[in-house]
């Protein structure tokens, strides 16, 4: 670990130069990377920038290196899906990443067994409990899959490990499975705001709903399509790619709604913001979302989200300000009718999503989850330099920056 000078530090104060280790069953440049990727890739670059070092271990895809070196950055790729968690775990115990300082690991469902054999200072990163997930997806048999792979895991091994989530409904989830609330931090995820922004003249001119993220059962994508045959006036853009893609397909044709759905597929960034620009709602019905990072990014565009009132949607939605939340997938189509039917309504919420999107800013996201592993770092180190960048900077959003401290659970 190097220590030197970081001129956006406080002046005269020695900082240290970390080596992050990140442990993640995907990488930002997976097919499949989601908001986990975004959520990853976006807080890396920030860390990358204030002077840190930063690996990856994560699973391979067709067409990926087993290892990428880029300046600071490295990634390591073993495993498939399924199989890059006894793999990663066998790698960074023969030494794969050997002089890491703090360790990251994400937890998408099923852990990488951490406090077992990892002795170097860790948080474990959960963006939501996956047990619904588990039986949507694999039905009576996702029951044993969640207990096996999630559950005891969780209640047996990680009951002295420090916790970071980004919604205080994922944080109520993971204190249900045995872990102290206090060692739960929540830390909502940010915006790139360079790269967002609103242009009013790219409102589609016909009433449009958008559904973007990954086409997967759990996230109950038929619902939106409930919605859409309710509005028998609206249109659909439905972009996204994952393995439920087929049952989709059959199901609108089932519907008779193939000409008012249009498939995109996976989407360019530039793509990605034309489509919430073009948006009249953005809408999601997933049955687990830990925050719904598409609903701060079409706030930042000035377009609403209607999703139901589950996980963190509810948080990241301000009901009746910055968008609509419904209890079920019929209130949900009456609320989305009404918000398609009146534009003062539909301008009110949008200029409230924009102003409620200012609020949260990667910088902010990024800096609070190093400063929560150089804590741990620094209890293994007493007396050790902080890292770079843990100083609060003015370019950090007011909101964002005060977000960890008003939500502790």
């Amino acid at each position: 670990m190097g220590a030197g000078r970081d001129t956006a530090e406080r002046p005269g104060a020695e900082v240290a130069r970390l080596h992050i280790l990140v442990l993640s069953d995907r990488d930002w440049t997976h097919p499949q990377g989601g908001g986990t990727g975004t959520n990853l890739h976006s807080q890396v670059v920030r860390w990358l920038g204030w002077g840190h070092r930063v690996s990856v271990i994560a699973c391979s895809y067709p067409g990926a290196a087993a290892r990428e070196v880029d300046g600071s950055l490295t990634l390591h790729r073993v495993g498939g899906r399924s199989t890059v968690f006894p793999r990663a775990i066998a790698a960074q115990s023969r030494g794969l990443v050997p002089d890491a300082d703090v360790v990251l690991e994400v937890v998408n469902g099923i852990t990488f067994l951490t406090p077992l054999w990892c002795r170097t200072p860790r948080v474990t990163l959960v963006h939501h409990i996956h047990a619904d997930h588990y039986v949507r997806e694999l039905g009576a048999r996702g029951r044993l899959a969640a207990l096996a792979l999630e559950t005891l895991p969780l209640r047996l091994l990680y009951g002295r490990s420090q916790f970071l989530t980004i919604s205080q409904a994922s944080a109520r989830d993971i204190a249900a499975h045995g872990i102290d609330p206090r060692r739960i931090e929540v830390s909502y995820l940010g915006v790139e705001h360079r790269q967002f922004g609103p242009d009013p003249a790219s409102r589609a001119p016909e009433p449009t709903l958008l559904y973007l993220g990954r086409l997967k059962r759990y996230k109950r994508i038929e619902v939106v399509l409930d919605v859409l045959a309710r509005n028998p006036g609206a249109v659909l853009e439905l972009a996204g790619e994952g393995d439920h893609r087929p049952v989709l397909e059959a199901e609108i044709e089932a519907r008779g709604l193939g000409d008012r759905v249009r498939m995109h597929g996976h989407v360019s960034e530039q793509r990605k913001l034309e489509l919430y620009r073009q948006a009249w709602i953005n809408i999601t019905t997933s049955s687990a979302e830990g925050w719904g990072l598409s609903v701060t990014e079409a706030g930042a565009c000035g377009t609403p989200s209607a999703a139901l009132r589950l996980g963190g949607l509810a948080e990241a939605i301000d009901d009746g300000r910055t968008g609509v939340l419904a209890e079920t997938p019929l209130q949900l189509a009456e609320k989305v009718g009404r918000v398609l039917a009146d534009r003062q309504l539909r301008d009110a919420l949008g200029r409230a999503a924009l102003a409620r999107a200012s609020e949260f800013s990667w910088d902010a996201t990024a800096r609070r989850t190093l400063q929560l592993l150089d804590s741990q770092r620094r209890l293994a180190q007493p007396g050790a330099p902080p890292a770079a960048g843990c100083e609060p900077s003015s370019g950090d959003h007011h909101g964002a920056a005060e977000q960890v401290d008003t939500m502790r659970t």
